[in-house]
């Protein structure tokens, strides 16, 4: 192999390197926004380890705020011809598919970029370095010991890479714990507000009741009142079916003859 073609190789080289640290920044800049943003991959598909939902949407951006939202949801795929949009769940590759949109978060866009280079520059340096054993012993060393350095140097981000992506899931798993209990604490309170309506409402029933068995009142005159009272409590408008409650009540009090 001669002198140019190992120069060849030694650009390559330079240039995948530029790539590598360009997605290295990507990543780190990522990591501080916490990893939520997407990217729409074309003539591209993934599955994870399976698709757990499909459903129609009118749009790709309306495919991914669904996964977006959905804490079980690692990435989807969007079919524009019949406006299909899977939800996938799991860890998987994206595979080559025309037609086809892959949606999957940005952090693991750029994780599987870094990885990707990764391997080229390794294959790339063995190259280089096989090429070199072959050469007479001349000013070619210093080809090796730089190639060399910037692959242990190579290696070392990456493993602090892979660090700095466990402590971030590490992080996710945490606010996905703090978002469910927050969502049983929600679903808890609406649950008790939910109980006093109904108990209100049968209160009020109670005392309409009380009142027509003992002041003689048509049933109707106690129901319709009572209903728009119901309404209003299903409307979220509590305080206006109380005040309407306690005036039919207080009506139907006063309307009692004295015995």
């Amino acid at each position: 192999m001669t002198l140019e073609t190992l120069e060849s190789l030694q650009l390559q080289y330079d240039t995948k390197m530029k790539e590598y640290n360009q997605l290295t920044q990507d990543y780190k800049e990522i990591l501080k926004t916490g990893g939520s943003e997407y990217v729409q991959l074309k003539d591209k598909v993934y599955f994870g380890t399976s698709i757990f939902d499909g459903s129609q949407k009118n749009s790709i951006d309306m495919c991914q705020a669904s996964c977006s939202s959905n804490t079980k949801c690692s990435g989807a795929f969007y079919m524009p011809g019949w406006k299909l949009c899977g939800l996938a769940t799991g860890d998987g590759n994206v595979q080559t598919r025309p037609g086809v949109y892959a949606i999957i978060p940005r952090l693991k866009y750029i994780t599987g970029k870094l990885e990707e280079v990764n391997r080229q520059l390794i294959i790339l340096n063995n190259k280089i370095q096989d090429a070199v054993k072959t050469q007479p012993s001349n000013n070619l060393d210093n080809v090796v010991n730089k190639n060399n350095n910037m692959n242990d140097t190579l290696i070392s981000d990456y493993n602090d890479l892979v660090s700095q992506r466990g402590e971030l899931n590490r992080l996710m798993l945490d606010y996905d714990n703090v978002n469910g209990n927050m969502k049983d604490t929600s679903l808890e309170v609406t649950q008790q507000m939910l109980n006093y309506r109904l108990y209100t409402i049968v209160l009020a029933l109670i005392l309409c009741l009380i009142v027509m068995l003992f002041g003689g009142m048509n049933i109707s005159m106690v129901i319709v009142p009572l209903i728009i009272a119901a309404i209003l409590f299903i409307l979220n408008m509590t305080m206006f079916a109380f005040v309407l409650v306690c005036v039919v009540v207080l009506y139907y009090i006063y309307s009692i003859p004295i015995q």
